[in-house]
């Protein structure tokens, strides 16, 4: 080890003074810290001036028109460009200024892309409009179309555009201008002249005084001028003891109209005739002159033959002499000539009108005057029926009437055969009369409930010709099938439908009434078909009394008992009779007609047989 490295060896450093170089002392070190600052504030702004210009956009705010002021606010930084700035992306505030022109303000959204526009137009202020309407009379103003009050109207602000004014004042030509308002928030004058939509008649009458009415409104007496509308007017002078003068007359607006002078004629008497009854023709002086009640003019000063005539009642003749003064009224009664009527009619609580007024009812004496008269019988639920009857008074008429029911009319226009959609036809009945129905005690194979009872049918009713087809049926079910027997079909479109049951039934004739346009005569109940009550004009089946009736009698029920079987009264039905299992069945079924042969083993197609006496 070296000896000048030994702990033992010791040497004092003493501390000298320090002395700046170049000999400069003192305050004067902050130089060169300003210096550095400078620098790095140099590089920063020079940087940030960098990327400003180099992530800035270029941004376009145009003015139509050019504002005085513009101002953009928002943003770190904004600059200037000309017509440009330089804009970071986000929302400024734009405002502008420029005289007669709303202040505007608005927010524009500057984007990523580089170089963007936003243009502007400035809204020019609205003109204070001073509308004067002359002369001063009310008057209604309308703008485009809308009302804006009545004249006088003072000032309206309106902005700059073109503007329809309409101004409409009674007795004034409608008047339409079209006004052009530049806007800039000045003010302005308008004045709307009316042109007077009259003329001034002038009336002269001898002798004067006479009252002038214009369409029957009196306007003053004459001599006169009077401001008439213009157009079509009916001119009438009345004067009390004259004639009324009446003329027509067109005006037009501001043309002076002066009428030649009108001559008065004095006026004939006036007579008021009336009589009871009314309606009686009046002849004066062997002239027909109209019906009472009525108005004459007769010349005064001398008399008068007038008659009084109406058929059915004796004439009345009246001497009338006539002088100037107030009116005359003359009323006259007509003495009736009577004869004796009995509308003979049913039922008999039909009413009876006579010439529009109830006067009792049907099989009861009337007496009337002998002219004609429309006679009427009418009750609720029929047809009325009516007669024109001129009474005789040397005889009692009979008339008949009898009304038919409203139910019966229907009943007759009811068509004999009804034709469905489907090709199945059924004939209408019309039952009359009371029949029995039921099976006697003591028949053979009659059960308890078959007790003999009589019937009456109240309403006609349809009965299908033939039974439902196999082919008819599937229309409504087209998946049903009737299948074999003993490997005999049963499906044969003509065949009759079989395997259906009462509801299947109920559904098939509520299809046939959809079909038709008819109520359904079925509904649906807890899950059951049952029958609508009431009963209405639905297909439906047919019930046990109308099967009865149609099945078992003959063409005339009333009063004729009823068939045993459909052929007749003893036992085996006659060759052809029906499809009634006979020998040809033996080997399907345990019983047949051995004494009966049918060539079909099971059912025969429908209308194969004949059918009985009803059809």
């Amino acid at each position: 080890m070296n000896d000048a490295l030994r702990p033992e060896s010791h040497e004092t450093i003493a501390p000298e003074d320090f002395e700046p170089s170049g000999g400069h002392t003192g305050s004067g070190g902050w130089v060169p810290r300003a210096l550095l600052g400078l620098v790095f504030l140099a590089l920063f702004l020079l940087t940030f001036g960098a990327w400003y210009l180099f992530t800035g956009k270029s941004v376009r705010v145009a003015f139509e028109p050019t504002p005085e002021q513009m101002a953009l606010d928002g943003g770190l930084l904004r600059i200037n460009l000309g017509d440009r700035w330089l804009l970071r992306p986000g929302e400024y505030q734009v405002t502008a200024e420029l005289a007669g022109y709303h202040p505007f303000e608005a927010t524009i959204e500057v984007g990523e892309e580089p170089d963007q526009q936003f243009e502007f137009a400035l809204d020019r202020l609205p003109t204070e409009l001073n509308v004067v309407v002359v002369p001063e009379v009310p008057a209604e103003v309308r703008i485009d179309g809308e009302p804006v009050g009545s004249a006088p109207l003072g000032s309206l602000e309106l902005e700059e555009g073109t503007y329809e004014f309409v101004v409409e004042a009674e007795r004034f030509q409608l008047l339409e201008t079209t006004v052009e308002i530049a806007g800039g928030g000045n003010t302005r004058n308008l004045e709307l002249e009316l042109t007077p939509d009259w003329a001034d008649v002038t009336v002269v009458s001898d002798p004067p005084g006479a009252t002038l009415h214009v369409d029957d409104e009196p306007v003053g007496e004459t001599p006169l001028t009077a401001e008439v509308l213009s157009g079509r007017h009916e001119l009438e002078l009345r004067l009390e003891g004259y004639k009324p003068w009446s003329e027509p007359l067109t005006v037009e607006a501001l043309q002076v109209v002066e009428l030649p002078p009108v001559s008065l004629e004095k006026a004939d008497h006036i007579v008021n005739l009336t009589s009871i009854p009314g309606g009686a023709s009046v002849a004066v002086d062997g002239e027909y002159r109209g019906q009472t009640p009525l108005q004459l003019a007769l010349r005064p000063g001398r008399d008068y033959r007038l008659v009084f005539s109406k058929p059915g009642y004796r004439s009345n003749n009246r001497n009338l002499e006539v002088v100037q003064g107030d009116a005359t009224r003359l009323a006259v009664r007509l003495d009736p000539i009577l004869g004796t009527v009995i509308v003979e009619g049913s039922p008999v609580d039909a009413e009876i009108h006579i010439d529009g007024t109830l006067r009792g009812l049907v099989n009861e004496p009337i007496e009337l005057p002998a002219h004609p008269h429309r006679i009427e019988v009418r009750r609720e639920g029929y047809q009325t029926r009516s007669v024109t009857v001129t009474p005789n008074p040397d005889v009692t008429q009979r008339v008949e009437l009898a009304l038919i029911s409203d139910a019966a009319i229907e009943r007759a226009r009811m068509p004999e055969v009804l034709e469905t959609a489907i090709g199945y036809d059924l004939k209408l009945f019309r039952p009359s009369g009371i029949f029995r129905m039921g099976s006697p005690r003591r028949e053979q194979g009659r059960r308890s409930n078959e007790f003999m009872r009589q019937v009456q049918l109240q309403r006609p009713f349809y009965v299908g010709l033939h039974e439902v087809t196999n082919e008819q049926f599937a229309r409504f079910s087209a998946e049903h099938d009737s299948g074999v027997y003993e490997r005999e079909t049963l499906s044969l479109k003509q065949q009759p439908v079989v395997r259906v049951g009462w509801e299947d039934a109920a559904r098939f004739c509520n299809w046939l009434s959809a079909e038709a346009g008819l109520p359904a005569a079925y509904e649906q109940v807890d899950g059951r078909m049952v029958p609508v009550k009431p009963m209405n004009t639905g297909f439906r089946l047919p019930t046990e009394a109308e099967w009865a009736y149609v099945a078992r009698y003959e063409a005339n029920p009333e009063g004729r008992a009823a068939l045993k079987y459909p052929w007749g009264e003893e036992m085996p039905p006659p060759s052809g009779s029906g499809n009634f299992a006979g020998r040809e069945a033996a080997e399907l079924v345990d019983h047949v007609l051995s004494s009966y042969s049918d060539p079909h083993a099971t059912t025969a197609q429908v209308g194969e047989y004949g059918a009985n006496s009803v059809g």
